[in-house]
């Protein structure tokens, strides 16, 4: 009934966009936009400073056993090759190219909303909200250059970890043993998903747990969460990428 109603308020034309840009197949074709930024980015400024989720990636392949660099990009030109087959079968490869300007847009729109609704939930939570990043107002362009590359490190490896990979690994695990519905499956999934983006930003000592921080992340990987499930990876990404290139930039 909800679905009938849903197909009804929406044009057509705009379910096939919401639909095929949905796609673990548009989402990591449009990453790699975004990756391909990130390196050429890295290797202009010649900065040595890798995104953390990156670097743990990077660490579980070597523990595994694979300790060659570029095996991170061959695994995710491989996961792009899966989600292109997988697309192709279900006849969701003709998306147009006007999809991509468009979910970037998108994305700008949701890390607007981002901000102001993890921030309005974590001031309710708690004491008020305090601001997780330094304003880049003042700081030597090359500073903020390396900022914008962590920006966009983040926006890639973050959501990848956190919500392409975690994420889909609980709702396996949850549709496999607990036998509930999707929907509990989804949150406690979510809920899962967003304490551990939340706690990782502390490791290593980089920065002092406040409950205010905490909570603001917490908000924030549930509403990226949220985005991936109901819009794919690719939407996710875009608007953490986004989000942390507008604290930057202001």
């Amino acid at each position: 009934m909800a679905g009938n109603l849903y197909e009804k308020l929406m044009p057509a034309t705009l379910q096939v966009y919401f639909k095929k840009t949905s796609t673990p197949f548009f989402g990591l074709l449009a990453i790699l936009f975004l990756l391909l930024l990130y390196e050429g980015g890295i290797m202009n400024l010649q900065l040595t400073s890798r995104n953390s989720a990156e670097i743990m990636l990077q660490r579980l392949l070597w523990f595994i056993g694979f300790k060659n660099n570029l095996l991170l990009l061959l695994v995710y030109l491989v996961l792009l090759a899966w989600a292109f087959w997988s697309a192709k079968k279900q006849q969701m490869v003709d998306f147009k190219f006007v999809y991509f300007p468009y979910s970037v847009f998108e994305s700008t729109l949701y890390a607007l909303l981002l901000s102001v609704l993890a921030g309005q939930l974590t001031a309710r939570t708690s004491i008020g909200i305090s601001m997780l990043l330094q304003k880049s107002a003042g700081l030597p362009s090359a500073e903020v250059g390396a900022r914008m590359m962590s920006a966009l490190g983040a926006g890639i490896y973050e959501e990848l970890l956190f919500r392409f990979v975690i994420i889909s690994v609980l709702l396996f695990i949850f549709e496999k043993l607990s036998g509930a519905k999707r929907s509990v499956n989804v949150v406690f999934s979510l809920v899962i998903s967003a304490l551990l983006f939340s706690g990782f930003h502390y490791l290593g000592g980089r920065e002092v747990m406040t409950l205010e921080s905490f909570a603001f992340r917490f908000y924030a990987g549930m509403i990226l969460g949220s985005l991936f499930v109901l819009r794919g990876i690719g939407i996710a990404s875009y608007t953490h990428a986004i989000y942390n290139l507008l604290l930057v930039l202001r």
